[in-house]
């Protein structure tokens, strides 16, 4: 419970404008409440303060969004194969009934009948469309888990609209661009209504449609269209055979932009369209009230109140009687949502404004994200070279700024001070501005590439450049005339060899003090630059290039993926003096190199979950003197680690923070909030970080668990593991002891050790086949950890050292047939077939990375299948599959079909 509780979701910017019933007026007689779909998101927010109430439980973006008819009930549903349809109670926000998977891709669109006792909910159709879609009637009072009901919607296009009658729920309409729909439920009838285009009647087109209601007598329904029509549909007529159908009886030009909303709300047809208007229709379609001052922009959807209005309207329903209604909400296409006050059209006043702005979008395609480094705003960069600076303790929009190119701003950075903020731009551009109104201070395009990564000096006086082609460049503000200074290019290099592109660029200070600037290509070589004497005439300058000390076999081994300072390691009295990098790849393993000798002097198995960290963020805990680590996935995931890294899965979190990529994370200025932007579903999360509950969950000294009790966690109470490495490393120290000392009655954990040259035999025999290199790291690892210590480099490890290295150095997932493909392909295997040459492999086998002499060859040839002959064992063609499948042993995790390979194959 303390992990759930260690980082929160506190609050959500931005609305989802993909359907039309985004926001739902959710007021009662005690409050005014707005309720709408953020990403995967449902939020329920106060009119007077903002407070949010976050509904969680997707895993994809929310399609769909609907309340009963009193408003006590919250539906919603989202699209994609894991989906999920919730009934939401609205004054709590709690759950109380869902289905998982209730189609096979989700849900379109859904509403909850008149007398809150069913949900009707359409299908999304699947990638492709290969399954027709279907209509499903739910009776929410009852706990069954199937629909009562179920119909398929006549195949052809794609239908996105569904909309109940609310005077017969036993009807419905459903429409996509060209076809409308009428069912009545009791006959499981439904009448295919074609586009008045293709009837004689109309001698003139409309476009798509766009969404369909009732009329508020039920008996007819209109259909919006694309160009700002609507269609009236007569009631049901009975042709010569006695069948039911209806009719297109008019067209009338409601808007001058597309209808995105229409509903029957009380007497009125009520419709919103992206000319930004509200309009109000009586049953014979005259206009009753508009509102179209409402500055929101194109209208998504809207919801009425149903709080009564505080005057009623007189009887009668003359035109030319005062309107009332009740209160509404809008949403609109750029994720603003507006309250309006209804009375104000008959009555205004300068006292009582017609409408209130409750929030506002986020820039659509969000590209990058920075937070401010000492005050509570973020700033967000999207699309069209749009900034947007947002304030984090009240949720208002401070500023919006138009870049004058709009290129779009892919990597932003602040000063340490926050005085300046760095734009760089997808065509090379850097731009420095000042903080608050972005007054320009200078440009710069020393390279034409897109900048990837940004990152200041701590004086906030050089800014590091990492470029897309992976070039590394800087900018400084360096002496100029009259003791004066200005900002100036320093210069650019390209030290990580072609086609190497960049993996992160990191400034940061030395225990010394020194300040250090860093870049890491993803062919895993560390660059190190000159920082000091800086001047344009002497250009950037390379002080060293050295290699990570990870494995490399035929291929290069994981890719680094992630790069920033790493604070000291408790563990040691010594190793405050190290200058330590913290670096992440794509085997999810986190490394610590140490930048002052070269050598990686520690390794740690990362999370698994949602991909490989991309970006992470080093944080201190307020209510301890500990460190954390923040980190972000490409998609979906973000999460917390406990510094120092050990591997065990219970010293970290993940959540799922966006459903899809993730533009950018960052910490706010106290280190408290974990802000995380997505690419492409327009919101904003802010994750409340609570120290004390961080530090009880995973960051407590006394919870260091032993490798045994994490080893025996990962592979499960009924794994034998446990046992086997009990029985190994006793086996191993008896091989070292001669025999001697054996005791049947040997306790269950030996508290002896066994040599260092062991660690390989004890690591094949548990399943893991290690590379020369990847033991020599091991032995780096435990060299460094004595030294710290003031030690000798150990000649022996006890089984909680052997166990703690095999954690964190074996792979992470286990996919040796892929691994093998990857060799196959870096080879030469051909692209079409995945066929290598015989002569090809072995002659690889025997050269490249730690060769094996023929004697060896022979010798493990003769151990796999029994024969001694090479060039009997290998067929003259080899691929992967056979390889790994028929001669290695491994299980087939490929496609095609493995070749068995025994002697005299």
């Amino acid at each position: 419970m303390a992990a759930m509780q260690a980082v929160e979701l506190q609050s959500v910017f931005g609305l989802s404008d993909a359907f039309s019933a985004g926001v739902l007026d959710v007021s009662d007689d005690k409050q005014k409440r707005v309720c709408y779909a953020a990403s995967h998101m449902v939020v329920i927010s106060s009119h007077e303060d903002s407070r949010q109430t976050i509904l969680q439980g997707h895993c994809q973006p929310v399609s769909c969004l609907t309340a009963s008819a009193d408003r006590s009930v919250i539906a919603s549903a989202d699209c994609g194969y894991d989906s999920l349809m919730v009934l939401w109670d609205a004054q709590t926000g709690n759950p109380f009934w869902s289905v998982r998977k209730p189609h096979t891709y989700g849900v379109q669109a859904m509403q909850l009948s008149s007398d809150g006792r069913h949900l009707v909910a359409m299908s999304a159709l699947t990638p492709g469309g290969a399954l027709q879609q279907i209509i499903s009637i739910w009776d929410i009072s009852k706990p069954v888990q199937s629909p009562s009901f179920t119909a398929m919607i006549p195949a052809g296009e794609q239908k996105f609209c569904l909309h109940l009658n609310q005077m017969n729920n036993q009807e419905l309409i459903t429409n996509g661009k060209g076809h409308v729909c009428f069912w009545n439920l009791t006959s499981s009838s439904v009448f295919l209504g074609t586009s008045p285009t293709r009837a004689l009647q109309f001698k003139r087109t409309t476009g798509d449609f766009t969404t369909s209601s009732y009329l508020p007598d039920g008996a007819q329904a209109a259909t919006g269209c694309h160009s700002g029509e609507i269609i009236l549909w007569s009631p049901w007529l009975v042709d010569p055979d006695g069948k039911r159908y209806r009719m297109a009886a008019k067209i009338i030009q409601i808007h001058s932009r597309p209808v995105h909303a229409l509903s029957a709300v009380d007497r009125f047809l009520v419709s919103g369209a992206d000319d930004g208007y509200i309009r109000l229709f009586d049953c014979k379609l005259r206009l009753v009230a508009w509102f179209e001052d409402l500055e929101a922009g194109p209208i998504k959807s809207f919801s009425f109140s149903k709080v009564p209005p505080s005057q009623p309207a007189s009887p009668g329903s003359s035109v030319t009687d005062l309107f009332s209604a009740p209160d509404f909400v809008v949403g609109s296409t750029t994720g603003n949502i507006v309250a309006v006050n209804c009375h104000t059209f008959e009555h205004p006043s300068s006292d009582q404004p017609s409408h209130r702005l409750l929030a506002q979008g986020i820039v659509h395609s969000t590209t990058a994200l920075v937070t401010h480094p000492t005050k509570p705003f973020f700033i967000v960069a999207g699309q069209g070279g749009v900034l947007q600076t947002w304030d984090l303790l009240t949720h208002a929009l401070m500023q919006t700024h138009q870049l004058a190119s709009p290129t779009p701003i892919i990597c932003m950075a602040f000063s340490h001070d926050g005085t300046i903020l760095a734009l760089g731009s997808a065509l090379g551009v850097v731009r420095l501005c000042k903080e608050g109104d972005c007054e320009h201070i200078a440009d710069f395009r020393p390279v034409k590439q897109a900048i990837v990564y940004m990152d200041f000096s701590s004086s906030g006086r050089q800014l590091a450049l990492g470029y897309k082609d992976g070039s590394v460049g800087m900018v400084a503000c360096l002496p100029w005339r009259g003791g004066q200074t200005r900002w100036d290019v320093v210069g650019c290099l390209r030290p990580h060899p072609a086609p190497t592109t960049l993996a992160g660029v990191a400034f940061g200070e030395a225990p010394s003090g020194v300040t250090k600037l860093f870049s890491l290509g993803k062919d895993g070589s560390i660059a190190e630059y000159e920082t000091d004497k800086l001047s344009a005439a002497r250009g950037l300058r390379l002080m060293s290039l050295h290699s990570l000390a990870s494995p490399t076999a035929v291929t290069a081994g994981p890719s680094p993926t992630a790069l920033t300072f790493a604070p000291p390691l408790p563990y040691f009295a010594q190793s405050s003096a190290d200058t330590l990098l913290l670096v992440a790849d794509e085997a999810h393993k986190l490394r610590i190199y140490n930048a002052d000798t070269h050598m990686c002097v520690a390794t740690a198995v990362g999370p698994l979950h949602g991909g490989y960290i991309n970006s992470c963020r080093v944080f201190r805990s307020l209510s301890a003197d500990t460190f954390y680590v923040a980190y972000s996935t490409a998609h979906q995931v973000v999460g917390v680690m406990a510094w120092p890294l050990d591997g065990d899965p219970n010293k970290s979190l993940a959540l799922i923070a966006h459903p899809g990529n993730i533009a950018g994370m960052n910490l706010s200025h106290d280190g408290c909030k974990l802000v995380t932007a997505g690419a492409d579903d327009g919101s904003i999360m802010i994750w409340q970080m609570d120290s004390e509950a961080l530090e009880a969950s995973m960051g407590g000294r006394s919870q260091q668990r032993n490798p045994m009790q994490v080893l025996v966690d990962i592979e499960g109470p009924g794994s034998s593991f446990q046992q086997d490495a009990i029985d190994y490393f006793c086996h191993a120290q008896l091989a070292s002891q001669g025999n001697k000392g054996y005791d049947a009655k040997t306790p269950s954990l030996p508290e002896g050790k066994v040599s260092v040259e062991q660690i390989m035999s004890l690591c094949q025999a548990l399943g893991y086949f290690p590379a020369d290199q990847e033991l020599s790291l091991m032995l780096e690892e435990l060299a460094y950890q004595a030294a710290s210590r003031q030690q000798r480099p150990p000649t022996h490890v006890d089984l909680q050292q052997f166990l703690a290295l095999y954690l964190n150095y074996r792979p992470a997932l286990q996919e040796p047939s892929d691994e093998v493909s990857q060799a196959f392909a870096a080879l030469g295997a051909d692209p079409a077939t995945g066929m290598l040459n015989r002569d090809d492999l072995v002659a690889a086998l025997t050269t490249y990375g730690e060769p094996l002499s023929h004697e060896e060859l022979v010798s493990c040839m003769h151990t796999l299948t029994g024969s001694q002959e090479v060039l009997d064992v290998l067929p003259a063609d080899v691929t992967a599959v056979d390889f790994a499948c028929g001669l290695l042993g491994f299980e087939n995790g490929l496609d095609s079909e493995p070749v068995e390979i025994s002697a005299g194959a």
